[in-house]
């Protein structure tokens, strides 16, 4: 069963308007999404509706199949509610599709282009939520917790509240050439496809976030403490967990943190 994400207690929630308008506040969060796609792909090869297609190109930047309710947690501590975003993993960003958006808006939307990005540096936390994919959470992270470089600042996290994240979840998306385009037996045309990629992280025993893969021997060796093996794998056994799940290994942070670590 997932489990419901919660916010901070005591913050303001703020809920779109039937006209579609921002809450106060996320307004002035909000910035330009037009140049950077229109710079990219080239202007009028981008078609706007239940998703975001761009022209000769196999699939979408977005990552969720559907725009999404969303729940996000800004820098002042305020939570807002807004019925349609989505995470763009090409550009490491959150959209918000003002869908029934008849006029301009401050410049930087209008109703043939109703998109604008929320400004990255405000956002602590967001979880997506629609029928198709579940509910998805995001935290952003500081890239000097980890080793090395992440591939993105944005990373789904499994535990409860963001702050306690031990496992993190980085998906980006590259433009590859379509090698499906002219195979027999399809019926591709597009030149290009956007290709998923994603990498675990796992906080270890220095409290550094390292990437890993999901498994038993992987795991344990990026926690990077030989004397807390034995009984990591005890608890693993007796708990039924699956380290290929990233809630269970979760779970197994959690317990080596409060009961085996130092």
């Amino acid at each position: 069963m997932k489990r419901i994400l919660i916010f901070l207690l005591a913050v303001t929630t703020s809920v779109l308007s039937a006209q579609e308008a921002l809450p106060l506040g996320v307004s002035s969060m909000v910035g330009m999404y037009q140049d950077v796609l229109n710079n990219q792909f080239g202007k009028g090869n981008i078609e706007i509706d239940d998703n975001l297609h761009i022209k000769n190109h196999v699939g979408s930047p977005l990552l969720l199949s559907k725009w999404s309710k969303a729940e996000a947690l800004f820098n002042d501590g305020k939570l807002y509610t807004l019925p349609y975003v989505n995470y763009d993993a090409l550009d490491d960003s959150f959209l918000i599709y003002l869908k029934n958006l008849k006029s301009d808006f401050n410049g930087i939307a209008s109703e043939d282009f109703p998109l604008v990005k929320l400004t990255d540096k405000n956002i602590v936390a967001i979880a997506l939520t629609n029928n198709e994919d579940g509910v998805k959470r995001f935290v952003r992270v500081s890239p000097d917790r980890f080793a090395g470089v992440p591939k993105t600042q944005f990373f789904e996290y499994y535990s409860v509240k963001p702050k306690d994240a031990l496992v993190l979840k980085s998906t980006y998306k590259k433009i590859k050439k379509n090698h499906m385009k002219g195979m027999p037996y399809t019926d591709s045309s597009e030149d290009f496809e956007f290709k998923t990629f994603s990498t675990y992280y796992i906080k270890n025993k220095y409290k550094i976030f390292v990437p890993t893969h999901l498994g038993k021997k992987a795991v344990l060796k990026a926690i990077n403490d030989p004397a807390a093996v034995k009984p990591l794998k005890k608890y693993i056994k007796a708990n039924h967990l699956k380290m290929n799940n990233p809630e269970d290994v979760q779970k197994l942070l959690e317990y080596y943190f409060k009961e085996l670590k130092s």
